[in-house]
């Protein structure tokens, strides 16, 4: 999959989401992922960079790169065939509350369609539902695959 880059004559032109590649850019991504989610919200929880999950097929872990620096990550999984989940979103936390969260989400929905799929589901910490219900989510029963983990609340969004 390429990046996936908002137009050119858009604000948004200083970012991209592309999937993470060199060995540089999976260090980067699993930093991120521990310090904005589990030092910060998941206290006590190991974080495990060799999680087979996290390699399994339809899973599509991605950078949100600004100015050639990345900044954000989410994995894509595809879930059935019209639906994708999008796990451990997570923008660097020097960074966070300054809109870099909302372009995360706009441009995974945007990657999301370009793979065919029309829903998005995310498994929501309580402390962002806020973030989520913001960017167009609504809670309600979205299917997946997977039960909702404890303590999480889901969300979902069909996408035009």
């Amino acid at each position: 999959m390429n990046s996936t880059r908002a137009p050119m004559d858009h604000p948004l032109e200083r970012y991209a989401l592309r999937p993470v590649r060199s060995p540089q850019e999976w260090s980067v991504y699993h930093a991120i992922r521990r310090d904005a989610i589990f030092s910060a919200l998941l206290p006590g929880q190991a974080y495990d960079e060799h999680d087979p999950d996290e390699f399994q097929h339809r899973h599509l872990p991605h950078a949100l790169v600004r100015d050639g620096e990345i900044i954000g990550t989410v994995r894509i999984d595809l879930v059935g065939e019209a639906q994708a989940g999008l796990r451990l979103i997570a923008i660097r936390p020097d960074l966070q509350r300054q809109g870099h969260g909302s372009v995360l989400l706009r441009l995974a929905e945007h990657a999301a369609r370009g793979l065919g799929r029309n829903e998005i589901v995310i498994n929501a910490h309580p402390t962002s539902l806020s973030f989520y219900l913001a960017n167009g989510y609504r809670e309600g029963e979205w299917r997946d695959a997977k039960p909702v983990p404890a303590n999480l609340i889901r969300v979902g969004k069909r996408l035009s």
